[in-house]
């Protein structure tokens, strides 16, 4: 438990620090964007944004709610279920941060997605359960986004 404590720490710090230099980078990616790879961009952005509110809960920065945690992990839930469908063949032109290794693993970019969905309901059905539960449950999607983003997304520079 004390390494998990730990990574989530960590995990909670990293979130915070990509969140802040992500707020700018979002921005100055999202200009000129449209259609799919838009939509995209927003869903990404609003499960950032629900990591990182959830960091502080599980973290103790911000009380836990446990109603606030079904409702955050429901949506990001929702997003990665919608995933696959945001990357079509052909979208990565424009201001994406799609490699092409998505449409070359595709089984393994939609794995990624699929786990996400299932570890966001499990996080979503045992909210009640408390803040350790929800910890664990949280470290593991965490460490599902960072997988994903290790593969399939551009380096920051």
């Amino acid at each position: 438990m004390k390494s998990l404590r730990k990574f989530v720490m960590i995990g909670g710090a990293f979130a915070v620090v990509v969140g802040v230099a992500g707020q700018l980078t979002t921005v100055l990616a999202h200009k000129g964007a449209t259609g799919v790879v838009m939509q995209r961009m927003m869903a990404m952005k609003s499960m950032g944004d629900g990591m990182k509110e959830l960091a502080a809960m599980v973290t103790g920065k911000t009380p836990y709610d446990a109603v606030k945690t079904k409702t955050i992990a429901t949506t990001i839930k929702n997003h990665a279920v919608e995933i696959p469908k945001q990357f079509p063949k052909g979208s990565i032109k424009g201001p994406s941060e799609a490699l092409p290794a998505i449409w070359k693993d595709w089984e393994g970019f939609n794995r990624h997605a699929d786990d996400l969905a299932g570890l966001a309901d499990k996080l979503a059905s045992s909210a009640d359960n408390g803040k350790a539960v929800a910890l664990g449950a949280f470290a593991q999607m965490g460490k599902t986004c960072s997988g994903c983003h290790q593969d399939y997304r551009k380096k920051k520079k």
